[in-house]
């Protein structure tokens, strides 16, 4: 589910202050790549008792993932609507992109993630969150993808005391893999366009605050 009463489907008109939804189709396709079947694929603006009303009714599932709506602003009402359950769990993550994230379960039991509303948010905190859970939920054993190393092309900084998770665009040269931001942006949350370009991710530890060219980099492949 994406929240957000800004959103508007695909292709649908824009207005002022209105953006087209890519977070709940880009969930869709990292759950079906993930071995997952969607059951629903949601938005709702922002209105909690909308949200009450569907989290009571919702049809059975093994897992609700929604995005955006988590952080402390006035208009977050997943945050406001899952806390009100006392079963949910909310955390400021030392990670970029993704620091505000929720897990828990909602009546019944059924396990919560709320992630971050911007696209590369999302998509990294699926991969580091959500999908190592749904491959436990498929009886899965090896559950984090591995990662491997890669030589980075280009250099890039890396804020102090969070990891960081950026997008890379990979090529093999003279038997080297070589990495570089798939965004001229770099890790911004906000360049859903990266993601397409993108192959993986380089994984900067908390302590690194610059990527100079030539340092070797861990890189979770996706693709």
């Amino acid at each position: 589910m994406a929240t957000g009463s800004e959103l508007v489907e695909p292709g649908g008109p824009l207005g002022r202050g209105r953006i087209h939804d890519s977070n709940s189709l880009l969930l869709a396709a990292l759950v079906a790549e993930a071995g997952g079947l969607v059951s629903e694929r949601l938005r709702l603006p922002d209105d909690p008792e909308l949200l009450r009303d569907w989290i009571e009714g919702r049809e059975p599932c093994d897992l609700v993932v929604f995005a955006g709506g988590v952080s402390v602003g006035a208009h977050d009402v997943v945050r406001h609507v899952l806390a009100d359950l006392g079963t949910v769990d909310f955390a400021r993550v030392a990670m970029q992109p993704g620091k505000p994230q929720a897990f828990g379960t909602l009546p019944g039991g059924t396990p919560v993630f709320g992630l971050p509303g911007n696209p590369v948010s999302v998509a990294v905190s699926f991969e580091a969150f959500v999908r190592p859970a749904l491959q436990r939920l498929l009886g899965r054993h090896d559950v984090v993808r591995p990662t491997w190393p890669a030589i980075a092309e280009i250099g890039w900084s890396s804020p102090a005391r969070r990891r960081q998770y950026m997008p890379v665009a990979l090529r093999v040269r003279h038997g080297r893999v070589l990495a570089r931001p798939a965004s001229p942006g770099g890790a911004g949350s906000h360049l859903a366009a990266g993601l397409a370009a993108a192959d993986g991710f380089a994984i900067v530890p908390e302590l690194v605050v610059d990527v100079s060219a030539g340092d070797l980099v861990e890189v979770t492949v996706t693709r």
